[in-house]
């Protein structure tokens, strides 16, 4: 009778396993949620900046800036909506827009721009709103510089930052009074997703202006200030926004208001609306209220599901193959 040595009883005892994490490698549906996650994070989105080369036709190359609305203008076609979709839809419109100006066109090239890692909001009344990109994280004094200033009737004393904490949003006022009166700004830190509001001189109710509306930004299809009058449902707001992106995540919408005494932010589960028609998820917003939906990123599950399942793969192919030459 033949007794097995050590290695080989080892090998005996693992093989089903070994055989079992490759087979969930090849089977696991979560490598095609991851793949469709990361293609989504692709995307183009406002502030994107593009180079377009068209070989052959120099005249033709020329650098591209995505608008709020995820729009961008270009000679001789004009005006091209973007946001929303792949680098590689973008080249394929861009090539059919052009063709009607130069029909024996037949190649382009289109590749984003990446001239920095931190982007930073900005609201309200200031010269010019929207994305802020740097290289690193820049200071409160960086970005007002970067703004171009306030415009008429801002409110700067009443200034503040709104930042994600463990998933709530926290708020820091900042008074931005002193830079008009060559007394600088205070020293503040800010950080990759923060978005700084300099709001309107505000009349009559406090924490109320009929006169500037709404402010709306994040995951939408034109960031800007929604003019009411009145205390209006959360969703119609969004509607005049141009509707929430195919990217937003609508069970998490960022909400300041004032109370009469201070400011209060709180997140709003819209798809409680939505899918139950429950009106908490649609409360009435007033002007001089802030509403930012967030993006929907890929979970911690579908960036590491893959790799955890490559390395068991990895693993079980390597024991499998001194299993087989051991048993030879």
């Amino acid at each position: 009778m033949r007794i097995e040595t050590g290695p080989k009883l080892l090998q005996n005892k693992w093989r089903p396993v070994a055989w079992m994490a490759l087979l969930a490698f090849m089977l696991n549906p979560m490598l095609v949620v991851a793949q469709t996650a990361a293609s989504g994070s692709d995307l183009l989105k406002p502030a994107d900046q593009l180079k377009l080369t068209v070989p052959g036709r120099p005249a033709l190359d020329q650098n591209l800036v995505l608008d709020d609305s995820g729009q961008v203008t270009i000679e001789p076609v004009g005006a091209v909506q973007l946001g929303g979709i792949s680098t590689t839809e973008a080249s394929a419109l861009l090539k059919q827009k052009l063709r009607l100006f130069y029909p024996t066109l037949d190649a382009l090239h289109l590749e984003v721009v990446r001239t920095g890692s931190v982007r930073i909001y900005v609201i309200g009344s200031v010269s010019n709103k929207g994305v802020l990109n740097y290289e690193s994280a820049p200071t409160l004094w960086d970005v007002v510089r970067s703004f171009g200033g306030p415009i008429d009737g801002a409110n700067l004393r009443e200034a503040r930052v709104i930042r994600e904490v463990d998933g709530q949003p926290q708020i820091h006022p900042v008074d931005l009074s002193g830079m008009m009166e060559g007394q600088g700004v205070p020293i503040f830190l800010m950080e990759d997703g923060d978005t700084l509001i300099v709001p309107a001189l505000q009349e009559g109710i406090p924490g109320v202006n009929a006169n500037h509306g709404v402010k709306v930004f994040g995951s939408v299809a034109v960031p800007t200030i929604v003019p009411i009058e009145e205390g209006t449902p959360l969703m119609d707001v969004l509607m005049l926004a141009g509707a929430p992106t195919k990217e937003a995540k609508n069970s998490k919408i960022y909400w300041v208001h004032n109370d009469g005494s201070e400011n209060r932010a709180k997140i709003v589960n819209l798809e409680l609306f939505l899918l139950d028609g429950d009106e908490a998820g649609n409360p009435l917003v007033y002007p001089g209220d802030t509403v930012s939906v967030e993006y929907d990123r890929p979970s911690w599950v579908r960036d590491n599901v893959p790799f955890i399942l490559g390395s068991l793969a990895a693993m079980a192919t390597i024991v499998l193959a001194y299993d087989n030459i051991v048993n030879e």
